[in-house]
């Protein structure tokens, strides 16, 4: 014969379990919105750090004075002693 306390004592196991099935179904849901998060800030990462490269190279060239000429040459300009002549 089963005696009541058995059925208080059932129902507030089957609440408890049902309790932890749904808090583990929200970990497993932000675990997973987490992830995607994390793939797009890797993804930005690795923008920014091409963009730094690609910014080093440019501040690299900048210094140098062969291709500071070469963009001035591009512009027209001509250094005191030369003469311009048009082609």
């Amino acid at each position: 014969m089963e005696r009541p306390v058995y059925r208080i004592l059932h129902l507030v196991f089957a609440l408890g379990v049902a309790h932890a099935l749904f808090l583990l179904g929200q970990e497993g849901v932000r675990a997973y919105r987490l992830a995607g998060e994390r793939a797009r800030l890797e993804e930005a990462i690795a923008r920014a750090e091409a963009r730094v490269a690609e910014l080093r190279t440019q501040v690299a060239a900048a210094q140098d004075p062969a291709h500071l000429e070469a963009l001035a040459r591009r512009l027209g300009l001509v250094r005191p002693e030369e003469t311009l002549r048009r082609r």
